[in-house]
């Protein structure tokens, strides 16, 4: 799973945790809803860095010289 289903699926148990009359199970999809977001943050953290490559670009200043 990915940090963004964590996180959804967090949402969905606070939902149904103020739906529950009973204080015990309220307790549990809070608890639910809390380890989805460590599990959420743990995903982003040890997610890959994707490396971006920057290609120099030649300055205007340059090429006009270069033209002279």
């Amino acid at each position: 799973m990915n940090a963004k289903q964590y996180r959804r699926n967090a949402r969905r148990y606070l939902v149904r945790a103020r739906q529950m009359m009973s204080p015990e199970n309220r307790a549990v999809l809070i608890d639910l809803a809390s380890l989805c977001m460590r599990l959420a943050e743990r995903s982003e953290a040890t997610r890959p860095v994707q490396q971006q490559q920057q290609q120099v670009q030649p300055n205007k200043q340059d090429n006009k010289n270069d033209r002279k």
